[in-house]
């Protein structure tokens, strides 16, 4: 009962911190519901099914869509009522808008609220697991299983590799303290990715890794046109993407030891 209690908390702190963010101005509008965006939909669903089964590949869904809103919600708390996002087969999804945010802090806000945003429902499924574990397994086991691959999606998001958004978020808080230490970090992160990709002998993350190495320049031009962070500002947003890392990892230490450790 105290978990629940603590999850509905989260709940609410995030319900506070994405207020008018949560609900689209004009209200839900579903974009690009045609035969591709449709087939794309299924595809990201039906991997995710085949390679983990399908209790993890609707769990992975879910996570995917509930990230990238957290991504929608924090680009319309920063003024940009166009975000929307689209699910993408074996990448999860993107979430897009037709203008760059007006600082670096609105940069930084926007992609750490991708996996900020699945902290709460990663608790309330631990803690409805913990709830219904003995009078109704089937539904705790459902629970625990969205929570450790929220927990285990997330972490992997969060780490330190471009364009991961753990990569994005090292890039900017470098660019915060020494500006000119941003590129260097943002390919050395391209190259430990690239190097990943080979070590685990995947041709698709290699390939994703160099393509991806292109982005860098673009994002390099884009920070120019952007205020920066102050250290104040940085030294907040460090510690909330240490938190919201170690959260995860906390939460997806199941599936992380199975799989991955």
């Amino acid at each position: 009962m105290t978990l629940l209690i603590f999850a509905l908390a989260l709940c609410a702190f995030t319900a506070v911190s994405l207020r008018g963010g949560l609900v689209a101005p004009r209200g839900m509008t579903v974009h690009s519901l045609d035969s591709q965006g449709l087939m794309l939909g299924l595809a990201a669903f039906g991997l995710a099914a085949w390679f983990l089964g399908p209790l993890y590949g609707i769990a992975l869904t879910l996570s995917v869509v509930v990230h990238e809103f957290g991504h929608v919600a924090a680009y319309r708390v920063a003024g940009h009522t166009d975000a929307r996002f689209r699910l993408v087969p074996l990448m999860g999804g993107v979430a897009i808008s037709n203008r760059l945010p007006d600082t670096q802090a609105e940069s930084f806000f926007i992609t750490l609220m991708g996996p900020g945003i699945c902290i709460a429902p990663m608790v309330m499924g631990f803690a409805v697991s913990e709830v219904f574990a003995w009078r109704a397994p089937e539904i705790a086991h459902a629970a625990w299983v969205f929570a450790i691959v929220t927990g285990a999606l997330n972490f992997f998001n969060l780490l330190p590799f471009w364009p991961l958004d753990g990569g994005r978020c090292v890039k900017i808080l470098a660019q915060t303290f020494w500006p000119p230490l941003g590129r260097v970090v943002g390919m050395g992160m391209s190259a430990a990715f690239a190097a990943t990709a080979l070590w685990m002998q995947s041709t698709m993350l290699f390939c994703f890794a160099l393509l991806s190495a292109q982005s860098l320049f673009s994002a390099h031009d884009e920070a120019r046109h952007q205020r920066p962070m102050s250290k104040a500002q940085g030294g907040l947003a460090a510690a909330a993407y240490v938190f919201t890392t170690a959260a995860h990892f906390w939460g997806g230490w199941a599936l992380l030891e199975r799989y991955v450790l």
